[in-house]
């Protein structure tokens, strides 16, 4: 029977997460060391549109396990479910996002099949004959730990999401797609999601966050975190910071970002006062868009920044949200008529569009 990896992924409002595709790319890395294959299972119903986009991310097999008591997820029914499956797939590695449905179900899969089951994992490797190598945080992101199991026959990693964020796809690769359908009872279920109501922004874990507003030490203290947080709530995003503000009490020490915190991969990353220390930038390669704010034009952030502005944030910030609260106030008065609030926000009829702004520094001064 040939080797392959499996990756178990699963779906939020009716799409792939981040984390799953990031574990399908993770998985098609280490099964091209192996010469093995990428076998993919997501459980739920009508699920068959996804196909492609798992294929176009790594996967060789694709198994949609369907059942409408899938719909929702339960963790007595994907056990159910999935154990029947993967116990036929015969897998070297056991790749799955470190998310809270997926800690409800397979650690008791584990310990059942004697299995074992490592969480909060940064990165997979091969080491030796073919054995896996798993690099995980430890004591709360301070130190990392390397496990390798050298005789084991099967091995369940759980991938922290964000970690090394989503590549591009390859639209029209080829994927063997199965469907099963399983003979499950729902009346068996001890438990069941009734609605998944929509995060808070402001609670939401951040690894999960599509939008953050972080401030640094160049904040300056908590005046001007405070400003930074007034910043996240007008525009429905995260608050995070780094490991600085974090350890000055300016922020909750589990909402710093960097190699020894929160590895985060949202679609807007935006850091105010926040210098760009090497541990902080490997938090966030997986950002889609990052805008950077800082006084210091030398600074590794503003290298990193997709825009970034030379100035005072304690200068740049007031302007910044009292433009969007007039923005916001003209939209909810005139029903998203054209205002002069927002052409002030827009800028001038012929100001450049995004992609001509991109990786350009602006400078500000007093």
């Amino acid at each position: 029977m040939d080797k392959c990896v499996v990756v178990v992924t699963e779906r939020e409002q009716g799409e792939l997460t981040l984390a799953s595709l990031e574990c399908v790319e993770e998985g098609r890395e280490v099964a091209d060391r192996l010469g093995a294959q990428v076998q993919v299972i997501l459980c739920g119903n009508e699920i068959a549109p996804l196909a492609a986009t798992l294929a176009a991310h790594g996967a060789d097999r694709i198994t949609l396990v369907e059942h409408d008591a899938l719909a929702q997820f339960s963790a007595d029914g994907w056990l159910q479910a999935l154990a029947p499956v993967l116990l036929q797939a015969h897998p070297v590695l056991l790749l799955a996002p470190d998310s809270g449905p997926i800690r409800a179900w397979l650690p008791r899969l584990a310990v059942r099949w004697r299995l074992p089951l490592v969480g909060c994992c940064t990165r997979i490797g091969i080491v030796g004959d073919g054995y896996p190598e798993v690099i995980r945080h430890t004591y709360g992101g301070a130190c990392q730990e390397r496990l390798i199991w050298p005789y084991a026959t099967l091995v369940c990693a759980m991938l922290t999401p964000g970690g090394r964020g989503v590549g591009t796809p390859r639209h029209g690769r080829i994927a063997e797609v199965t469907i099963v359908r399983p003979k499950l009872d729902p009346t068996s279920f001890r438990d069941r999601t009734l609605r998944t109501l929509p995060a808070d922004p402001r609670t939401v874990p951040l690894h999960e966050a599509e939008r953050i507003v972080s401030g640094g030490f160049g904040t300056g203290g908590p005046g001007g975190m405070a400003l930074v947080k007034q910043l996240a709530e007008q525009i429905g995003a995260a608050l995070g910071g780094t490991r600085v503000a974090a350890d000055r009490g300016w922020l909750a020490v589990e909402r710093f970002i960097g190699s020894t915190g929160q590895i985060v991969a949202p679609k807007l990353y935006m850091a105010f006062g926040v210098s760009g220390a090497g541990q902080h930038l490997s938090g966030i390669t997986g950002s889609e868009t990052v805008i950077a704010v800082n006084n210091d034009r030398t600074a590794p952030m503003l290298k990193r920044a997709d825009l970034g502005v030379v100035g005072d944030l304690h200068q740049i910030l007031p302007i910044l949200l009292r433009k969007l609260q007039a923005l916001t106030a003209a939209s909810d008065a005139y029903h998203g008529e054209p205002t002069a609030a927002s052409d002030a926000y827009h800028g001038e009829p012929n100001a450049p569009t995004d992609a001509s702004v991109a990786h350009r520094t602006l400078e500000m001064t007093p």
